[in-house]
Formats: C-alpha cells, sequence, structure tokens
C-alpha cells in the first residue's frame, strides 16, 4: 500500500515520514526542487523533485506512471496551490478524498461568496473582472474604495485597493489580468477561524485575531496574529459563521480549514475568503503550544485513515490556560548585515532566523514572506498583541541593513 505526496513545503513543516511511520504505507513524494534536498530521501520510496512546480505538468505524468505501479490509495497536497492538481488525479484514479467540485469552491473566490450568499451569510459586492468595463461599472455603482483579486490566488498576493482616480487609472493602464475579481472595501478587524473537519464533522476550531492586516507586507509592516480566547464573544460567531459556511459548501469529510472574516464597527460580520487548507506562517506551532494539536500533522493522518475525531474533540473540552501568537518580519530591499545580538524575552517560545548576513533580499511578494519569525506567549489578549508589536519593534531596531 502507497500513499502520494505532492508539496512545495521544505521539511521543517512537514515531516510525512514521522507523522505517518505508524502506517505500513510507501511514501511516494513529488516535490518543487528548491525543498527536495531539505527530505530524507531514504524515507521514501520513490522522491523527485521538479523545476517550476506550478506549471510543471510532469508532475501529473509522474503521479500517472507511479500510479500504475505503486496503485497508491491516498493523494496528500497540503498547499493552497495544489488543491485543484490534486483533486484531478483523485478524479481520474478515482480516489476518496477532496475532488474538483470541492476544490473548486474552496479556491474559487466568486463561487464560494456566491454559496455563502445563498446560505444567508454576509459578502462583499463583488464580481469577477471579463474587461475594464465591468471594473469602471463597478466603481461607478459602489465607488470608493474597491479591492482587486486573482480568483483563485493566495498569499495575499497580486491584490490592490483602489481608493481614487488615480489609482484606478494607474490600474487600467496595465490591463484586466486574466481571473480577477472586484469587491467592495469592508472596513474593521480582521480574523482568521482555523481548525479540522474529520469524519464529516467540525471537530476543532481556533479564532485569531490579525494584529496587523493582511496587506501589511505592501507597505513593509509586519504580519501577526493571535489567538483569542474562548470566552471572548467573538469567538463563538466567528466559528459559528464558519461552521454555517462549512455546511453550504461541498466540504470534504476529511480537511483543514483556514476562513478570513471581516468585523466591521457596525457590528457585521463579512466573509473574505475561506481554503480547505491550514494557514500559513507559524500557526501549527502556535495552535500545538497552545492547543497541544498540530493542525497539518493531524489533518494529512486524518485523510490516511487515522481515527483521529474524539482526540480532537478532547482538546476543544480543555481548558484554555495560554493565549499565543506569531509575527512574521518581512524582508527590506537591500542588504542584510545582521540580526539582534541579545536573545529575545522569555515569553518568546519560538524564534527563527532566516535572514543570512550578506545576502540580499527584495520587498515581499506574500504576505507570509518573511526572514524572521517569533511565536509569543500570553494571559490575555491585550499582553499578546503589546508583547507581538514589542517584539516586532526589538528585532526592527536591533537589525541592520545596508
Amino acid at each position: 500500500m502507497s500513499i502520494l505526496i505532492i508539496n512545495r513545503f521544505a521539511h521543517d513543516r512537514c515531516q510525512y515520514e514521522e507523522w505517518l511511520s505508524g502506517l505500513d504505507e510507501e511514501l511516494l513524494l513529488l516535490s518543487a526542487e528548491e525543498v527536495i534536498d531539505s527530505f530524507p530521501a531514504k524515507k521514501y520510496a520513490y522522491i523527485e523533485s521538479f523545476s517550476r512546480f506550478d506549471t510543471n505538468g510532469k508532475v501529473e505524468l509522474r503521479a500517472i506512471e507511479l500510479f500504475a505501479r505503486y496503485r497508491f490509495h491516498t493523494i496528500i497536497a497540503i498547499s493552497e496551490r495544489d488543491v485543484l492538481r490534486a483533486s484531478y488525479l483523485r478524479e481520474r484514479f478515482q480516489l476518496q478524498g477532496q475532488l474538483p467540485e470541492s476544490a473548486s469552491q474552496f479556491r474559487d473566490k466568486t463561487r464560494m461568496k456566491e454559496i455563502a450568499q445563498g446560505s444567508g451569510l454576509a459578502v462583499p459586492r463583488f464580481t469577477s473582472l471579463e474587461s475594464s468595463l465591468d471594473l469602471l461599472s463597478f466603481v461607478e455603482e459602489y465607488g470608493y474604495p474597491v479591492v482587486i483579486k486573482p480568483i483563485d490566488g493566495a498569499g495575499s498576493q497580486n491584490i490592490q485597493v483602489i481608493s481614487n482616480r488615480l489609482d484606478l487609472e494607474e490600474f487600467l493602464e496595465k490591463g484586466i489580468q486574466h481571473s480577477t475579481e472586484v469587491e467592495t472595501f469592508i472596513s474593521g478587524d480582521m480574523y482568521h477561524v482555523d481548525g479540522l473537519v474529520t469524519e464529516g464533522e467540525v471537530a476543532f476550531i481556533s479564532v485569531s485575531k490579525y494584529a496587523s492586516g493582511c496587506l501589511a507586507y505592501q507597505s513593509g509592516g509586519y504580519n501577526a496574529s493571535y489567538l483569542i480566547s474562548r470566552q471572548n464573544p467573538m469567538f463563538q460567531r466567528l466559528a459559528d459563521f464558519t461552521t454555517q459556511l462549512l455546511k453550504a459548501l461541498d466540504t470534504p469529510s476529511h480537511t483543514a480549514f483556514h476562513t478570513e472574516l471581516f468585523h466591521t464597527p457596525e457590528d457585521e460580520i463579512f466573509l473574505c475568503e475561506i481554503a480547505s487548507r491550514t494557514g500559513g506562517g507559524r500557526l501549527d506551532t502556535y495552535l500545538e503550544q497552545a492547543y497541544g494539536i498540530h493542525l497539518t500533522k493531524t489533518w494529512v493522518q486524518a485523510q490516511c485513515g487515522v481515527g483521529l475525531l474524539e482526540v480532537v474533540k478532547d482538546v476543544m473540552q480543555q481548558e484554555q490556560s495560554i493565549l499565543t501568537g506569531d509575527v512574521l518580519i518581512p524582508p527590506r530591499k537591500g542588504e542584510f548585515i545582521s540580526g539582534p545580538l541579545e536573545s529575545p524575552p522569555s515569553w518568546v517560545t519560538e524564534y527563527r532566523m532566516l535572514a543570512k548576513p550578506g545576502e540580499r533580499y527584495d520587498h515581499p511578494k506574500l504576505s507570509i514572506d518573511h526572514i524572521a519569525s517569533f511565536v509569543v506567549q500570553g494571559q490575555n489578549e491585550e499582553e499578546i498583541e503589546a508583547r507581538l508589536a514589542h517584539i516586532a519593534d526589538w528585532f526592527e531596531q536591533s537589525s541592520y541593513w545596508k
């Protein structure tokens, strides 16, 4: 028996061979070439790397050849960009798991909002863009600001806020890209709701608040979020919104989910988007510190037949003793000289320095692009939000660039 893994992340984020070591399975790994050297090749029955992973059709070709040889029964793909690719392969081989209809609903931002709206959930005004006239008509009807985003984007990439006539003209000059949508800008706080569906049931759910906006990286700001307390009234409201949305969508029997929601000054909740995968950054780490559950590991195991429903549900019954969160420090444009020489405060439970002295960097392209990250703990929301801001400032003031 065997399992096919389609992967683009480095080994420190996804130790498949450890997570699945209790199963009598051969593991077949098709991976992006940038990360392949981080994996222990001897632990895999087959391992191969591919350049230009996003568009390289040899990934699918090799999957077909491997199926003929190994008859794998499960396909694992934990990246947003591989959701559809994996679903098409499952359909071809008649395997269980997320199929194209479900994958499309979680990837296509217009389809997911249509379904949400049909189930009575609030969404921004939106439309897909086929031409410049579609955008001009939308602005005429709803005014500024509006948000332009790829229909199937990830990591807040290529999202642009159009705030005035000048922004509009600059955008129009570049032309409308294929598979793009426009929606009204929603003011307010932003949250992400992360969890796990297993055996068709929402078994685990957590709610985090962004301490900085998803688009802060576009202006050089850090990306940070933290868990809110279950006693916070927003926890249940946001969890209920997400559960209702999962019921409306064609949700797989076993899936992680990452939902982004707006809470407006008028006390309304609006959908931003939902994905059938785990969140990025150091989410797995800070959830594990707070709840004792590694979300991506548990999701992968559940897809491979490991019965975890009762174990995961038990986590939700345990008392929440600490709050945790993370902050990602984006790169600057220039040469990195050095980071802080002192150790961070004791309430920093994980500090990862990725930047190397002498290396040159450019501005971030994704919201999760970073050269350093921190996981912090706190006793309440006010304390942890202050600590996230403090550690981001500490790193900024103690780092040197040229």
